[in-house]
């Protein structure tokens, strides 16, 4: 933030100031564009940990697949928000099989849902960190 004059990345309730969700958006763009994990990072308020569990789940969400720590404590929390849930592995899994079996075409229904190819390369992508993580697919 000094470096382009602001005082402070975060605004009274501790969210990014819009320059600084832009700078956040354009990381994931880019990393997505270069084809590496974005990494989101640091909560500065390593006692704040409603706080910081939220701004994980939201990273998370958006597309980082991690996050620096300050502080130990929070090394659980970023590990729980950024390793795939069974569940969604899961289904990450019936819809890569259900591509798989149909030939790779470019949409299958599972459960009367439509899932496309985007689906498929998040649904890959998942697969993919669930494995990295250990988790058995």
């Amino acid at each position: 933030s000094a470096a382009i004059g602001a005082r402070t990345a975060r605004d009274e309730n501790g969210r990014y100031t819009d320059v600084f969700r832009f700078a956040r958006t354009m990381t994931i763009l880019a990393a997505a564009a270069a084809e590496v994990a974005a990494i989101d990072t640091v909560f500065p308020h390593f006692r704040h940990m409603a706080g910081f569990e939220a701004e994980c789940a939201e990273a998370e969400r958006d597309g980082f697949t991690g996050k620096m720590a300050v502080h130990p404590a929070q090394v659980p929390v970023i590990n729980a928000a950024f390793t795939p849930s069974t569940e969604a592995v899961k289904h990450s899994l019936a819809i890569v099989q259900a591509f798989e079996a149909a030939g790779n075409p470019g949409v299958v229904g599972i459960d009367g849902k439509m899932y496309d190819r985007p689906h498929l390369r998040l649904a890959e992508r998942l697969v993919a960190r669930a494995r990295a993580a250990g988790i058995s697919t």
